[in-house]
């Protein structure tokens, strides 16, 4: 299970990647989390907003992933 801090999913436990994925490489983790609630009124017209969580930089936990900040897809 992976925890995500901060942003709108902030305290959401969810089982994210594979054990053996998450031994792996940092810079291969991480996911971009759908809004539950409303949309940012900035939203560009035909976007979608998605919440970014990754991991801190070993040593730190790979179990807890980190908001980051929105994307737009």
């Amino acid at each position: 299970m992976v925890e995500l801090v901060g942003g709108p999913w902030d305290g959401h436990r969810q089982a994210l990647a594979a054990a053996a994925d998450l031994a792996g490489p940092r810079e291969q983790l991480g996911t971009w989390m759908m809004l539950a609630g409303g949309w940012p009124d900035d939203t560009p017209a035909g976007c979608v907003p998605r919440a970014v969580y990754e991991p801190d930089p070993a040593p730190a936990s790979a179990l807890v992933w980190r908001y980051r900040g929105l994307i737009y897809t």
